[in-house]
């Protein structure tokens, strides 16, 4: 007996109903047959014309809207990545005024020279001169500036890494005839044609005071892009500039510069199907374009399109220019365009999106191309169909009723016997009983579908055993943790009241890690009788990696100043930055403020590395103590200065970590170094240490609200009771 498939029993019975129906209607549909041909014709012609109406309008419409939108959002996308060159080049300037208004802070560097020809690669930072610079000669005087200006070259390195994009430069290029600059090649392959193209126009006469970059910037007084000129390269580029100053005033101009055809790909990736994107400046000039030649294109010559013989370009730029958003139509090389142009406001340019008109029509015009068609068909088949079904069921009429009432309830028993029977064991199974085998052997998709089951409590029973192990092993790593953290805490010296003998001194210090493991540390001891050394340290970076960094700083911190000779802190500090720099492969780095306190006279002596200011607090009164410029620890080999004060009785100073002045609200509103001022003046003087310290975490938790801990919170407060006239106890 051949066995029917669910589908071929659902076929059978439905057909055999068709067949009745049909019957049934038969004799209506024969009379209105013909009448709904003619109809089917007749509503032809008038769909037509009424989709050509509506939806063209809609169409279009749509279009227009999607269009504006994808300018809009495209222009923001530029106007934000512009935004970040401009301060990137603020940057630059702040930072290059700074070496030549404080040169004293600073030591000499020297970089490559280009006049070495290949043995400079331009990928790194190096030097060039004009000239006319050379001709003249360089006083001492000049020397040392260009030495100072040499520092330059680490933030242009540390900047470079963040562009992925090829073709950007780095420069400043000063008034006296000397620029410094870093390069990128286009591609790794064209780096030795690249640089040699480069290096014979940088040897052959070339003055930067000459290029269009430097003049813009005589001129302005923040960051201000170029029109799009030719670089030394030969490629079309564009600049962002800015002054900066020495400590007569102008001193010369730093910039980014760009390879138009980097911009190029940002334009032309705008969806839609655009077919010509382009970017217009403040002075009608196009800045960027997916067009390499013609009107819309840019080039260092375009014209101001303002300007322009053609009254509809001419219209828009001025638009654009204003700061207007909207979409329009053109006419452009005798054809008819829609544009949507939107503004970039931080900087004052404009993006547009420009498709043919035909383009939105199109999709109109084929679907209803389409719809006439089918419909004709449609009522065609329609006549045929009917005609030859009603022949044909006239002749098996009564066989087919007697066949639907009987075999119905016949297949229907047959059909759902099975399916009841495999409900039941499901049920079973839903129970948690996945040893039970559904046993269905019907031949069709029902065994199929018993099997099916019986493969999945499989897969259920193994998935069950899997995540009750990977919750064991969640479990244990979670308890590693713990144990880490508690191993961390424990590196650390009780700050609770340590030193209870010594009465020249209050001392309380506090660690609340951003996760189980932190960075942060803070350290006190007594390296010789009568002096008090206390640490305080952030490691970058959270979690495991910077706890172990942080065991590491706090050792090499420790043994370099005992090994120190009496209060030479800036060399202690100095031994422990050359230690912590080498074999340093994962870049991480520490900030600290080591300070030694004189018990008898007070006096503290202490050095920074690029720490938080410390506060200090005379007669209940708190300000920030002095603190001069310097670098973290373990990223370079630099000097430190050493500074000191003279602590009265009752002065109490206020070491903390950044994880105090940039605790975030829910909002992203940082509790800031001013606040930790105010707050600390705000308590009363009459407090211990503890108590001021455990107040002022508890408003740091109060700004914080419910939001989650961003960084560790760290804090040590040191109060100066002066000199006791009292044996003191030895040292435990």
């Amino acid at each position: 007996m051949i066995k029917l498939s669910i589908r071929g029993r659902v076929l059978l019975l439905v057909f055999t109903s068709l067949l009745a129906a049909l019957l049934a209607v038969g004799g209506v549909a024969l009379y209105s047959i013909s009448a709904a041909g003619h109809s089917i014709r007749a509503q032809e012609h008038n769909l037509g014309a009424f989709l050509e109406a509506s939806m063209g309008e809609y169409a279009e419409k749509q279009a227009k809207e999607r269009l504006k939108e994808v300018a809009t959002t495209k222009a923001r996308l530029i106007d934000r990545e512009l935004m970040a060159v401009r301060e990137d080049v603020a940057y630059l300037s702040d930072q290059m005024s700074m070496f030549l208004q404080s040169p004293e802070h600073y030591l000499p560097r020297s970089l490559p020279d280009v006049r070495q020809g290949a043995a400079v690669p331009l990928t790194m930072p190096h030097i060039q001169y004009s000239p006319a610079l050379l001709t003249q000669g360089m006083d001492e005087a000049l020397r040392r500036e260009i030495g100072i200006a040499g520092n330059l070259a680490d933030p242009m390195v540390l900047m470079h890494k963040a562009y992925p994009k090829h073709g950007v430069e780095f420069f400043a290029g000063s008034k006296h005839g000397y620029m410094i600059a870093l390069s990128a090649s286009p591609s790794d392959e064209e780096a030795a044609s690249f640089e040699k193209q480069v290096l014979e126009k940088y040897t052959a006469g070339f003055d930067h005071r000459q290029r269009p970059w430097y003049r813009l910037g005589e001129q302005v007084d923040r960051p201000s892009f170029t029109r799009s000129y030719r670089g030394t390269d030969g490629h079309l580029d564009v600049a962002c500039v800015m002054p900066y100053y020495d400590k007569e005033g102008f001193a010369g101009v730093v910039g980014i510069s760009g390879c138009v055809e980097n911009y190029r790909s940002e334009v032309e990736s705008t969806p839609e199907g655009s077919h010509i994107n382009f970017v217009l400046g403040r002075g009608g000039h196009v800045v960027f374009s997916s067009e390499e030649e013609g009107l819309l294109a840019a080039e260092t010559d375009s014209v101001d399109l303002r300007e322009s013989e053609n009254p509809s370009v001419a219209e828009l730029a001025r638009r654009m220019t204003a700061g207007e958003s909207d979409v329009t139509s053109i006419e452009l090389n005798g054809k008819v365009y829609h544009l949507a142009f939107a503004p970039m406001p931080s900087i004052g340019w404009s993006f547009a999106a420009v498709i043919k008109d035909d383009e939105i029509q199109s999709p109109v015009t084929r679907v209803t191309h389409a719809v006439r068609e089918d419909m004709t068909d449609f009522g065609n088949d329609l006549q045929e169909i009917f005609l030859g079904s009603l022949v044909k069921t006239g002749l098996i009429l009564l066989p087919i009723l007697l066949l639907v009432f009987y075999g119905s309830g016949v297949m229907a028993a047959r059909f759902t016997r099975p399916i009841h029977r495999l409900a039941d064991d499901v049920k079973e199974i839903a129970a948690g009983n996945f040893d039970r085998k559904l046993e269905v052997r019907t031949g069709d998709e029902i065994e199929h579908l018993a099997d099916s089951f019986n493969a999945m409590t499989e897969e259920l029973k193994r998935y069950i055993q899997n995540m009750a192990q990977a919750a064991a092993e969640k479990e244990h790593a979670r308890t590693e943790l713990e144990v880490a953290a508690r191993i961390q805490l424990d590196m650390l010296p009780d700050g609770h009241g340590p030193f209870p003998e010594r009465k020249e001194f209050d001392l309380y210090a506090s660690m609340d890690p951003a996760r189980n493991v932190g960075g942060d540390f803070y350290d006190f001891y007594m390296p010789e009788k009568g002096s008090l050394v206390i640490t305080i340290a952030d490691v970058s970076g959270k979690g495991v990696p910077a706890a172990l960094f942080m065991a590491k700083s706090q050792s090499v911190l420790k043994n370099c100043v005992m090994k120190a000779k009496g209060s030479e802190l800036a060399l202690a500090l100095e031994e422990a930055n050359r230690q912590l720099c080498r074999g340093n492969e994962a870049a991480m780095f520490v900030t600290v403020f080591l300070g030694m306190l004189d018990l008898s006279t007070g006096r503290l002596d202490y050095v920074n590395g690029g720490h938080c200011p410390p506060l200090l607090g005379k007669d209940g009164s708190y300000d920030f103590l002095p603190i001069k410029k310097s670098t973290m620890l373990g990223l370079m080999e630099l000097p430190y200065d050493q500074q000191s004060v003279t602590l009265a009785p009752g002065d109490t100073l206020l070491l903390y970590t950044d994880g105090v002045s940039e605790a975030m609200d829910g909002e992203g509103n940082l509790f800031t170094e001013p606040r930790i001022r105010e707050e600390m003046n705000a308590l009363s003087s009459n407090q211990n240490i503890e108590e001021i310290l455990t107040k002022l975490l508890e408003k740091i938790r109060r700004h914080a609200g419910g939001a989650e801990q961003s960084d560790d919170i760290t804090m040590l407060g040191l109060r100066y009771n002066g000199k006791i006239s009292v044996e003191e106890k030895p040292r435990q």
